[in-house]
């Protein structure tokens, strides 16, 4: 039965007209509160996301005589593809090695469990990326505050009690950035000061956690911003855009020390691993496991290892010949902190593949639909994830698969229903 007194997600645009019900309102309240849950209280973002999963699939079964067309869409065979290609490429190189592995699904189920999450947005025509633009800057102020009152675990970096610093401001970096991204012309001016807070926010946050990897996607988003705002924008406005970008990174090296210390510690390691004076460091260990990856997948290109633990690397001649035990241990525990290379280990060429479908997929879908507020969003996550994931595995925890499946689920089913 629909409740004709909920009308307040319609009236801001947010839902389609026929679709007031108060499930609907709790599955939008759910996805609203998502992003604060993801980096504040990891049990709070599990609550969250399955409460918003069960609220999705109750959704599909609201206005039946209004049924979801979405399976004739044009580009459904694709994005269950790419909701369904890592676990695919994991149960076809498990098959072959013959090591089937429950837990692998873990992570990588998340992506196709929130198709029926798509669907619900679509079917209702849940303007979701409205709806992010008008929570994110909320929610990362009080992702910050979070931070700034938990125990900090890290020193100078900040984050919470369960998220290491890396993942913590790269997601900071990318929400801000689609935060920036949702400004809309028509926007109110106090709403677009609202929006460019939360770039602030995510910015001001990365640099707090020191994550390198989030200011080398934040260089790409810019660019990637300016690309597909490039028949809005004048040449002028463009070369004032790029002179801002270098000023900001000229300032914030010079002025502000926890910047400039990251970056000549980053070049010092790279060049110490060149000359092979030190190994032993941050950047050092990333290059002998991304060497290490280079050799083992020359081996083995097609199905690969399955698991890190199980990775030949001790009696490999090759690799004992450059490496460390350092090197050696890090990798089989945690990976090659390169999303790539991850993928590569596990599932060889299949996982690169499958890799590629989760990122490639959308943004084809975001690139070919009309100009939007959708289009920017989408592209910004996307781009922010996968660049950042070439510093570290950013899909390697089950609550980062979880919200990157949600986000990206709900921007793509609105595009999808906003084409109409």
């Amino acid at each position: 039965m629909k409740n004709t007194s909920n009308t307040v997600f319609h009236r801001f645009g947010l839902i389609d007209q026929q679709s007031h019900h108060w499930i609907i309102s709790l599955f939008m309240i759910s996805l609203l509160i998502l992003p604060f849950g993801f980096m504040t209280f990891k049990g709070l973002f599990g609550v969250l996301s399955a409460i918003c999963l069960l609220l999705s699939l109750l959704a599909l079964g609201i206005n039946s005589d209004y049924p979801s067309n979405f399976f004739k869409e044009k580009y459904s065979s694709l994005i269950i593809l790419c909701l369904s290609a890592t676990v695919l490429s994991l149960l076809f190189t498990q098959a072959i090695r013959g090591d089937i592995s429950a837990a692998s699904y873990d992570g990588p189920v998340r992506l196709l469990a929130a198709l029926p999450i798509l669907i619900a947005i679509y079917k209702h025509k849940i303007n979701f990326s409205k709806l992010l633009s008008l929570v994110i800057p909320l929610a990362l102020l009080g992702i910050l505050i979070f931070a700034k009152l938990s125990t900090h675990t890290y020193g100078e970096r900040l984050t919470n009690h369960y998220l290491d610093p890396i993942f913590w401001g790269n997601f900071s970096i990318i929400l801000g950035f689609m935060s920036f991204a949702s400004i809309q012309s028509q926007d109110h001016p106090l709403l677009k000061i609202y929006k460019l807070s939360g770039l602030a926010l995510g910015i001001s946050m990365s640099l707090m956690s020191q994550s390198r990897a989030g200011w080398i996607a934040a260089i790409i988003m810019v660019l990637v911003w300016l690309v597909l705002n490039r028949k809005e924008l004048t040449f002028k406005k463009v070369m004032a855009g790029l002179i801002i970008l270098i000023i900001t990174l000229v300032t914030f090296y010079f002025f502000i020390d926890s910047f400039k210390i990251r970056i000549d510690t980053a070049i010092a390691e790279v060049m110490q691993w060149q000359t092979n004076s030190q190994t032993l460091t941050s950047t050092g260990i990333r290059l002998n496991m991304w060497k290490m990856t280079v050799h083992l997948f020359s081996i083995n290109p097609w199905v690969g290892y399955g698991e890190f633990s199980t990775l030949p690397v001790t009696k490999d001649p090759y690799i004992l010949s450059f490496t460390d035990a350092e090197s050696i241990i890090t990798i089989q525990c945690c990976g090659p902190h390169n999303e790539v290379a991850a993928q590569s280990l596990r599932s060889g060429v299949f996982g690169i593949l499958a890799l590629l479908a989760t990122y490639v997929i959308p943004m084809f879908i975001f690139l070919r639909s009309k100009f939007s507020q959708t289009t920017l969003m989408g592209m910004m996550l996307c781009t922010g994830v996968f660049i950042c994931g070439f510093a570290t595995e950013m899909l390697g925890l089950k609550i980062s698969y979880t919200l990157f499946a949600i986000l990206t689920s709900g921007l793509i089913a609105t595009t999808l229903w906003q084409k109409k």
